[in-house]
Parts: structure tokens; sequence; C-alpha cells
């Protein structure tokens, strides 16, 4: 069904509103399933709007700077939002990169955003180089040659800035997100053959199943690597919990740098672009219309989604909504 943007977002507002955040905060928040949405990022979108406000606390306290240098933040999320807390912190952090030509922030204790990709998209829109990554709150995924889920989902992103838009790779480890297995649930789907596996290890194209059972690494042994490598790093190196029952601490990791100390940013741009360019007019496979680079189809469909004034949204979705006023 079809509903108007505006509406939308102050439907979701009052909702966070009603639980004590404050207009500020819950604007911050809400502005990050809508990008999601308008960048058709849908299991990132309003979807899991209901179940976020459900499990909701408000945190008492604000969030407080551990450890600070010039080219280091260290937060304490104190519980706080990660659309609150990276809103405070990671333009501060991108000042640091920029003056100091590198800069590193690691957050604890902060409930998570919905996409590493909105702040590596930032830092290069700032004509930085980003990286960032997080523990994915669960263990979902199945390391190589394993049937038990014990490895988060453990998104990266990486975002580099170019002439046109900023090309942002922004990916989970697992082939396909914990979300795109909830959608299919909620809407009666089967979802691909060779995704995930039962609780018994076997293939399955039953969502439900999936989610009782483990996902896989994305690209077999190499996904499974990377994704052990980024729950070291988001959780062992903050010294938190790695049994695989300890769902909720997760430690986040933001590494930016200014690439004009390797020469011009303006070359940098350029020789960006030439690449894209080289890829984008390359021989196209069979049965492929268009190829795209890590950011490009999000930019253009928020362009084209931000010019509507309405959203379309499973009716169900839009009930659960108006259901938490």
């Amino acid at each position: 069904m079809r509903i108007d943007k505006k509406k939308l977002v102050d439907l979701c507002v009052k909702a966070l509103v009603k639980r004590r955040l404050s207009t500020n905060q819950a604007k911050l928040v809400v502005d990050e399933f809508l990008d999601a949405e308008l960048r058709g990022q849908a299991e990132h979108g309003f979807f899991t709007f209901p179940q976020f406000v459900s499990k909701l606390t408000v945190p008492q306290t604000k969030p407080k700077i551990l450890k600070e240098t010039n080219n280091l933040l260290y937060i304490d999320g104190q519980g706080n939002f990660g659309q609150v807390v990276c809103n405070q912190y990671v333009p501060k952090l991108i000042s640091k990169a920029r003056r100091h030509n590198i800069a590193i922030m690691g957050i604890v204790n902060m409930r998570s955003y919905q996409m590493p990709g909105t702040y590596a998209r930032l830092a290069a829109q700032n004509n930085l180089v980003a990286f960032v990554f997080n523990y994915g709150g669960g263990s979902r995924v199945a390391p190589f040659g394993s049937i038990d889920p014990i490895l988060g989902a453990n998104p990266i992103a990486i975002g580099l800035p170019s002439k046109n838009f900023p090309v942002v790779l922004d990916m989970s480890t697992s082939k396909v997100a914990a979300m795109n297995i909830r959608l299919a649930t909620l809407f009666g789907r089967r979802i691909p053959l060779g995704i995930a596996m039962d609780k018994s290890g076997k293939p399955t194209r039953d969502p439900r199943q999936a989610l009782a059972g483990a996902i896989l690494p994305f690209g077999e042994y190499k996904g499974s690597g990377l994704a052990l490598i980024l729950e070291l790093l988001t959780r062992a190196m903050f010294g938190l919990n790695l049994s695989n029952k300890t769902k909720t601490k997760r430690g986040y990791v933001f590494i930016l740098f200014n690439p004009i100390v390797f020469g011009s940013i303006e070359k940098f741009k350029k020789a960006n672009d030439l690449l894209i360019k080289q890829i984008k007019n390359s021989r196209r496979a069979k049965g492929i219309k268009e190829i795209f680079v890590p950011g490009e189809r999000g930019e253009r469909l928020k362009k084209l989604n931000s010019k509507k004034d309405f959203i379309v949204l499973d009716r169900k979705i839009v009930e659960d909504i108006k259901a938490l006023l």
C-alpha cells in the first residue's frame, strides 16, 4: 500500500517520543530507516521498525568519551542509539581525519544503527576513505565446514570519494542478511537454495527453518574467514564476551584516512571515475541490462524516490507501526 512519506515519518517519530526519546533523537533514528527505504534496502527499512521499538529501552545517561587523542576516539555509548551516538561523534572523527590524516574510533555499549554504509558514505562525501564494521548482533552464521550458527553476519562498509557519487560497499559477510530471511517469513516467500540450512545442516528454502538453523557465509571459506576477523576486532578487541549465547554485546570500529597524503584528491577521484566508467562500459554478460558499482544503485533510487511524496509498504507493516501509538 502507499502511505504518505511525511505521515509515516511523523508516526514513527511519535512512537519513539511516546517512549521518551527526545524529538531530535527520534528524528535521527527515523531518518536512517527512511534512508534505507529510499535506497531500496527494505531489509533495513521500516519493516524492522516495530521490532526495533518493541525492544526499546531509553538510556538514562549520555554517551561518554573513554579515551581521546589527535587520532583516536574511544566511546562508551551508554546504551544509546547508534544513530544518536554516531551523529555526535562521526563528524568529530571526520574532523580529526581531515586535520591529522588518519583517525580511528571504537564504540562499545551502543544500540546498533541500521547500516554501516551510512557513515562510510558521510566520510566519503568529505573526501575521506572509510572502513566501518561491527559485530552482526547474534550468532546466525555457520563458519565454513560447520553446521552450527556461531558467527554474526558482521557487516562491513568501505567508502571512497569519486566525481559523481561516493563509492560505498556495504555488505554482510553472510550470503544474505538475516533481515532478508525475516522479510521472506513475513511475506510467505521461499528463500533461494544455497543461502541457509536447517538445524540438521540440510539446505532449506523455508525461511523459518533457516532462522532456526544457520545462514551460510558468502564466498565459503573466504567470507567465513572475514567474518571471524571482524568478530575478533569488534568483540574480542574490546574484551566483550565471545560466547555465541551473548547476542547483545557488540563493538564498532571506524577507520578514516585522508587520501591527500598520497597525492591530489582530485586526481584520486578522477582515477576512481575512470575505472568506474571502464566497468560500466564493459561488455555485459547475457541477461544483464546494466552494470552497477557499489553505492550507485542506491544513489539512483534515492534520487528517484525522494521526488515521490509516498512510500510503498506492506499493509501489515503500516498497521504494526500505527499500533505503536
